[in-house]
């Protein structure tokens, strides 16, 4: 067994690492290397398992203790548990069951596991659950970007809601200047047609007119020559009378 700082963190990493300490197959055809906390979570030892690489039930974690595989219940772990049978080989699938506090000896996911230890990956294994996330980081994390997307989702709506809005009242004022202007064009052909029937009005007024001044020039015309003659015939008369 070899002491490492870190384990394989995809089936890549495990296929180099397993190239590098020469480990075979089972006879299923299973790699046989395995990267695992020892009992006591003080480190992360790599090895080639000689034995069949067999399947785990949901719920557990893999150790090495004494060159024997050991078993750790994570059904408590925060995340990262294997919630489903797995396959031995598999071991890089869950990296929490290789995070390890080797300070406190313990695993970082479990609940009971102090949680502000900083260490570097000499003492401190990550392998793949970076130290910054630990479980508050990831819940506020979790929070910060909920928040991030409502604000985002809000401000959209109030947008939306704003450009129907600003649509509804150009349209609004599109009509009424329509509707303006087609009043002001209706007013205009009254304003006309009536100024048409002033105008013929004025014009009947000034016939009428002329017509009663030739009219009564007429009848003073009458008037004078009766007036004439009457006097004719009043001398004519006179004159004769005075002869008589």
């Amino acid at each position: 067994m070899r002491k490492v700082n870190i384990c394989p963190r995809n089936l890549r990493e495990l296929k180099r690492a397993s190239t590098l300490l020469e480990c075979g197959s089972d006879e299923y055809g299973n790699n046989q290397y395995m990267c695992l906390p020892d009992a006591e979570k003080t480190s992360l030892f790599e090895f080639c398992f000689d034995g069949l690489m067999g399947m785990k039930e949901k719920g557990q974690c893999l150790g090495i203790s004494g060159g024997n595989l050991t078993i750790h219940n994570c059904e408590d772990f925060l995340f990262g548990c294997p919630n489903e049978p797995w396959r031995s080989h598999e071991f890089y699938k869950y990296p929490a069951c290789q995070a390890i506090n080797v300070r406190d000896q313990c695993y970082r996911l479990d609940p009971s596991c102090p949680a502000d230890y900083n260490g570097n990956n000499e003492t401190n294994c990550n392998f793949g659950v970076p130290e910054s996330q630990d479980p508050n980081v990831v819940i506020y994390s979790v929070l910060g970007a909920m928040i991030i997307l409502l604000i985002l989702l809000v401000t959209i709506i109030v947008f939306l809601l704003w450009k129907t809005n600003r649509l509804k009242k150009d349209y609004t004022n599109q009509e009424e200047k329509q509707d303006s202007k087609e009043l002001m064009k209706m007013e205009q052909n009254g304003s006309l047609e009536s100024n048409g029937e002033d105008a013929d009005a004025m014009i009947v007024n000034e016939t009428q007119r002329s017509e009663i001044i030739r009219s009564r020039k007429r009848h003073d015309t009458e008037t004078s020559v009766e007036s004439f003659l009457q006097e004719d015939d009043d001398e004519l008369v006179s004159s004769a009378s005075k002869a008589r």
